[in-house]
This record gives C-alpha cells, sequence and structure tokens, in this order.
C-alpha cells in the first residue's frame, strides 16, 4: 500500500513538473513517442559524433604530421604508442570541437525543435544545494577503488595481456604543467559539460518523462557502451548508473556533471603523476586490495543512502 502511494506521489510530481513546461515542440506536437525521441536523437547525434570526429581527427593529424614529423620505432604495440604521444594535440583538439559543435550543439537543438523553447528548464539546469553537489563528489571519489577492482577482476578473467591493457591511454597523459591544463580542459571540463548534457539532460530526462527510475539505470549502461572501451565497460557502466542517478535524484545538471568532472580529473592526475609514485602506478594498474575495495563500496552505499535522504524533496508532491 505504501509503495503504491510513493509511485503515485512520484508520478503526479512528474506530470506537475511537465505541465511547467511549455512542450511546444514539433515531436510534441504530433504526439509521437517520448522513447522514441530518446533513443532518435541518441543515433542520430551519436551518429553524427564519431563521423564527424573520425574525420576530423583524421584530417588533423594528416595536417600535424606535415608540420612536425613523427618518428616511429619498435613493434607494433611501440609504435601505437608513440604515435599517441606525439599526435595528442591534434587527437585532443578534434574531442573537444566534436563535442562542442557535434555533441552539444545539436543536443540542444534538437530540445528546443522537438520538445520546447525552455532549453534550459528542460535539461534542468538549475541550481541544487550545496550538499546535494558535495556528495555527488565524495560518492564519486569513494566508488572509484571498488570500480578499479572489478575492473580488474574483468581483465584477469579475460586473460588480457598487460601490453593491451594500457594502450592508446598515453593520449590522456600529461608530461608538463601545460599539457596537464590542456587535458583538464579536453578530458574533464569538456565532457562533463558536453556528454552530461547529450545523456542526462536529453536522453535520460526525456526516457525518464515514461519510465521513471527505471530511466537512469538504461541511461547509466548505454552511457559506458558509448564510450566503446569493452575492458572498462563494468566500470563506465558503473559510473554512468551513478552519474545518471544523481540526476535523477536531483532534478538538475549540476551534481552529475561535478562527479563527471571528478572522476575524469582524478583519471588524469594519477597519470599525471605515476611516475613519481609507485602506488599510484599500482592504483592504475588495478591491483588494489580486496579490504580497500569493500570499504569503498560500504562508504559509497552510506553516502547513497545519505544523498537519497538529503534529495527527497524532489519527490514529495
Amino acid at each position: 500500500m505504501n509503495n503504491d502511494i510513493i509511485k503515485n506521489n512520484f508520478v503526479d510530481n512528474q506530470k506537475a513538473r511537465e505541465s511547467s513546461i511549455d512542450l511546444n515542440g514539433s515531436w510534441e506536437k504530433k504526439n509521437r513517442s517520448i522513447t522514441a525521441a530518446a533513443f532518435t536523437g541518441l543515433i542520430v547525434i551519436g551518429a553524427l559524433y564519431f563521423n564527424v570526429q573520425s574525420i576530423l581527427t583524421f584530417v588533423l593529424i594528416s595536417i600535424y604530421k606535415i608540420i612536425y614529423p613523427i618518428q616511429l620505432h619498435g613493434d607494433l604495440i611501440e609504435k601505437i604508442n608513440a604515435a599517441t604521444v606525439q599526435l595528442k594535440t591534434p587527437i585532443l583538439i578534434s574531442l573537444i570541437t566534436t563535442e562542442f559543435f557535434f555533441m552539444l550543439f545539436p543536443t540542444l537543438w534538437i530540445v528546443k525543435k522537438w520538445h520546447t523553447n525552455e532549453v534550459k528548464k528542460y535539461i534542468r539546469l538549475r541550481l541544487c544545494s550545496f550538499n546535494e553537489l558535495l556528495l555527488a563528489v565524495l560518492i564519486t571519489i569513494f566508488s572509484l577503488p571498488f570500480c578499479y577492482y572489478i575492473s580488474e577482476l574483468l581483465v584477469r578473467s579475460l586473460n588480457v595481456p598487460e601490453i593491451f591493457r594500457d594502450l592508446g591511454s598515453q593520449v590522456f597523459a600529461a608530461k608538463s604543467g601545460g599539457q596537464f591544463i590542456f587535458l583538464i580542459i579536453a578530458v574533464a571540463i569538456t565532457p562533463a559539460i558536453c556528454e552530461e548534457i547529450f545523456f542526462r539532460g536529453y536522453f535520460q530526462r526525456t526516457l525518464e518523462r515514461n519510465m521513471g527510475a527505471k530511466s537512469f539505470i538504461l541511461t547509466g549502461f548505454i552511457f559506458g557502451l558509448f564510450h566503446m572501451q569493452p575492458l572498462s565497460l563494468i566500470t563506465l557502466s558503473i559510473l554512468g548508473i551513478l552519474f545518471s542517478f544523481f540526476y535523477y535524484r536531483s532534478k538538475s545538471i549540476f551534481p552529475s556533471s561535478a562527479a563527471h568532472f571528478t572522476n575524469n580529473f582524478i583519471a588524469i592526475s594519477l597519470l599525471y603523476t605515476q611516475t613519481s609514485s609507485s602506488k599510484i602506478g599500482l592504483l592504475l594498474n588495478g591491483n588494489i586490495p580486496v579490504t580497500l575495495a569493500i570499504v569503498s563500496l560500504l562508504i559509497s552505499s552510506m553516502l547513497i543512502l545519505l544523498y537519497i535522504n538529503i534529495t527527497h524533496q524532489h519527490f514529495i508532491v
């Protein structure tokens, strides 16, 4: 009985929120499926993003190689890693350009064209409490050892040779302070804005109108698949579900963006400092003690319960 009351309150609350937005877009006026809109946007923008990124990366690398001829030596793996290091700049420029111009802008256009002129309101570009923001960051930090541990279990179970584990990762490793700042812009700030508005602000937001809580689980899993990193799929999916959970509970884009930035910032910071600390190297290689993974899970779980408690007001009619 209590569950039915809670469910009805949530549905009523969702309807109240929807009614406060003028859904005057072309898709809305034709009363088409909202779920279809979410997946159509995902496929169209995803295809645009990946295709343009591939072409732009190829063009920028070709130009860069003319200006700065690269030298490759050793076997195939060594050549790939060397090329990644030397071609880091055009790769990151391509990443920033395509995320803003072929992910963020098309997403905002679709929201305005298909759904509503009130774009900020639809994607939930609204302020949240400091506690919600802080907890989202802390949950992300404390969950990482557990995520890395699970990822390493998968890699070991598949018997993936160590030489393949970090293939291409050097593009995210800074060798100087200037490179580190550039990486923060490209790998931490840019995805925290563009990917969050695309995945959470549009895809999840639109799915949520029909699916409710199920939307954040599905969005998180698709977020993991989107990155096309099979060895990191479990970690990326767990983090994706966490980011989606923050968005769902807070009804704001900022907690998930802060969590996304935190995760990516930690990753590039670890790569930046790994040469000066063997302990950092152990963390990056996934050699995390099971006790640390358990503590990580327990603390992050308690913080999630606290997050649920402080966001309960968003689910009261």
